[in-house]
């Protein structure tokens, strides 16, 4: 929608700065921009929280926090950024990822002045996830030995501390239920079951507002359009999207979609809203929509989606684009085949379709599931002796860990593990190349029992020779149906990297409007490690409030 004068449409609602999707990045603009003074409406599809509030609930932050200073543990900003820039690559600029670094602890400081909360007990080991009693640990590769010879490994996962309870996810409203509160005491507005349907513009390219379509609060027929939307939600979490059987839930949550699809059609109120000071959209990526997912990045589409079911849409991403925004790295995505725990999986080799080892199996399991979907098909099968195979189940069964952890593990191992007394009975048995396994399994061993270096680079006490018949291929594809590889987009909008506006094709700024979190190109959007994107999204949610609030109207 394009206006020769603003004041040529009736605005139901004038505010200042507006928020489209209120999940982490989302309550980081709105809260920062009514810190400095500005009047906020925050709209959301749903009732909030989006991926944020979904996840593990894990935040990236260096450089000497609170948690860490308490646990003696040394750590700076230059460490920090001496990590990170191994994994961010090129993504953004390094001066933004310097800021990002220098910024760490004032960022971890602002959440606890809002009341979220930082446990502080240490876990040393590697594990993809700390286990029930842990708040901080090595949520990266740091641990690897590829890294450890170049910077100091230093644990930066910090986890929101909440009473000891057994769920897989929704640890992420530990972040943003305090800063929703704490907004909501600042005169924000938050508008929920309001969806964004377009911007408004000026003739000369400015962002001036944006039309949305608002179910009407105490209504029947809104009551009846949350009802939809969350048994869709509902349906969709019933089954990882890789398992047998999805299909069935997902054909049946898009009626409940077309419900309330239609519900909205009949009985939501257009709203106008006037944003003197901008639009910032941070609506979440897209991995819930498979034909756009399709359409970008379809080596993922049999990856199983994170994030939050019916949101992650890409409608955020698609707004931007549709006022000349500037997308990129749509193709990427973040796709994690973790194979810590069992400690005794990534002492194994991980081989290909060929039989052909990959990878360094210590590494995050972002590395390796990029490795895996963008290079070998999305196909991966762990090796084990004997001895790694038997520790692997006693593992699975009396190690400290949560049921998500522990029920895939126990799964693969007892459905998708394929044994053979020699290597090439086990080669026929998983389809790969005798001649290929037992070479890559010669060189492994070599380098396991100090005879070469490892030819991926990882840490001799993580080899472990296989030597001992049986033998065990255990298959960890991006397709397994019962031990799902997740994954979620990190691909955007182009932003300016000092403001967070959003770009166009030629590089310039777009006035009025922003991008922040999963919605814009930013700092996981090269190599994900667990909480660096809520870090990202408090980060660049405040970077576009405070250039906002400071912009000139």
């Amino acid at each position: 929608m394009v206006l020769t004068n603003p004041d040529e449409l009736t605005w139901t609602d004038t505010t200042d700065f507006v928020v489209v999707g209120y999940g982490g990045a989302g309550v980081s603009a709105a809260l920062q921009a009514a810190e400095d003074g500005l009047k906020v409406i925050a709209i959301d599809s749903f009732a909030g929280g989006g991926a944020t509030a979904m996840n593990g609930g894990i935040f990236y932050a260096g450089g000497g926090t609170a948690v860490q200073q308490e646990l003696g543990i040394q750590d700076t900003a230059d460490d920090m950024y001496n990590y990170l820039k191994l994994e961010v690559g090129d993504v953004v600029k390094p001066e933004t990822l310097r800021r990002f670094c220098d910024g760490s602890v004032e960022d971890f400081n602002w959440l606890m002045k809002h009341g979220v909360k930082f446990g502080n007990t240490y876990y040393p080991h590697k594990t993809f996830y700390p286990p029930s009693g842990y708040f901080l640990y090595h949520s990266d590769s740091g641990l690897a030995a590829t890294y450890a010879a170049q910077t100091p490994s230093v644990p930066r996962g910090h986890k929101y501390w909440h009473v000891a309870n057994n769920q897989a996810t929704g640890f992420g409203v530990y972040l943003t239920e305090p800063l929703q509160k704490k907004a909501q005491s600042l005169g924000v507005t938050f508008w929920p079951r309001t969806e964004a349907r377009r911007l408004i513009m000026s003739a000369t390219g400015e962002v001036l507002g944006v039309a949305v379509l608002r179910m009407p609060e105490g209504s029947a027929h809104t009551e009846k359009y949350i009802e939809a939307q969350e048994t869709a939600r509902t349906l969709l979490q019933k089954l990882p999207s890789s398992m047998p059987g999805f299909a069935k839930f997902e054909a049946k949550a898009e009626r409940y979609w077309e419900q309330a699809k239609r519900l909205q059609e009949a009985y939501g109120q257009w709203h106008f809203i006037r944003a003197s000071k901008g639009v910032c959209l941070s609506a979440g990526g897209f991995i819930w929509n498979r034909k756009m997912l399709q359409a970008n990045a379809p080596k993922y589409v049999s990856n199983m989606a994170m994030g939050s079911p019916g949101g992650d849409n890409g409608s955020g991403i698609m707004l931007g684009w549709s006022v000349g925004g500037a997308t990129a790295m749509m193709e990427r995505v973040s796709s994690w085949r973790f194979i810590n725990p069992p400690a005794q999986w990534p002492k194994g080799l991980l081989v290909n379709a060929q039989g052909k080892r990959f990878v360094n199996e210590e590494l995050y399991g972002a590395a390796i599931g990029r490795e895996m979907n963008e290079h070998h098909g999305g196909r991966g099968y762990i090796i084990l002796d004997r001895t790694l195979y038997r520790q692997s189940w006693k593992s699975a069964v009396w190690e400290n860990l949560f049921p998500f952890m522990r029920l895939p593990l126990i799964l693969a191992l007892l459905l998708q593990t394929k044994k053979g007394k020699t290597l090439g009975v086990l080669a026929k048995k998983i389809g790969v190349s005798e001649e290929n396994l037992r070479a890559s399994v010669k060189r492994y061993n070599e380098s396991a029992q100090g005879y070469a270096p490892d030819e991926f680079g990882k840490s001799a006490k993580e080899c472990h020779p296989i030597l001992e018949g049986p033998f065990y291929a255990v298959d960890v594809s991006a397709n397994s149906k019962l031990f799902p590889c997740s994954a979620m987009t990190v691909g955007g909008l182009r932003v300016n990297e000092e403001t967070g506006q959003v770009l166009r094709e030629d590089g310039s700024s777009i006035i009025g409007l922003y991008a922040a979190g999963r919605t814009a190109i930013g700092l996981p959007s090269n190599l994900y490690v667990s909480g660096l994107s809520a870090a990202d999204c408090v980060f660049s949610g405040r970077r576009a409030a405070r250039h906002a609030s400071a912009a000139e109207v």
